[in-house]
């Protein structure tokens, strides 16, 4: 068989409908990939948003889990004539600061009057403690009002 006998066979009719078909496959494929990586964009993009709003509910739930009121930390804070502004992070570690103290103060409080096999904390039970826990020396005389 030779190179004509080849080419006579074909039609050039089905060539340019199989070319024309082959583009449109591959303009598919093009138009499929933009949409999958947009889709891919969108979709990180969600993600990324869902991951701050994450962020922001953690950061606001830290704020609320104080169990003393800022709003009044920051009033005594700036009662000193010194202090101008505070920022929010420093009224916060100085509530918690706080918290976490008198947490400190009330247990061994309380242990003190439960090994005297009381039920009620009194005045006298804190000063008792002022005195006996070193931690606590420094508010020795605090008590005399």
């Amino acid at each position: 068989m030779s190179e004509e006998e080849c080419h006579e066979d074909v039609d050039i009719s089905d060539i340019t409908e199989h070319s024309e078909s082959y583009l449109e496959n591959e303009h598919l494929k093009f138009a499929l990939t933009e949409a999958t990586e947009a889709d891919n964009n969108k979709l990180e993009f969600e993600l990324n948003s869902e991951e701050q709003v994450h962020e922001k509910k953690q950061k606001t739930e830290v704020i609320r889990s104080t169990k003393l009121p800022i709003a009044r930390i920051k009033n005594i804070m700036k009662m000193d004539p010194d202090v101008n502004i505070v920022s929010s992070d420093a009224v916060f570690l100085v509530t918690k600061a706080t918290e976490m103290f008198l947490e400190t103060i009330v247990k061994e409080t309380y242990a003190f009057t439960s090994s005297n096999k009381r039920k009620v904390i009194s005045k006298k039970d804190l000063e008792l403690v002022i005195d006996k826990v070193d931690c606590l020396c420094f508010l020795e005389g605090a008590m005399d009002f």
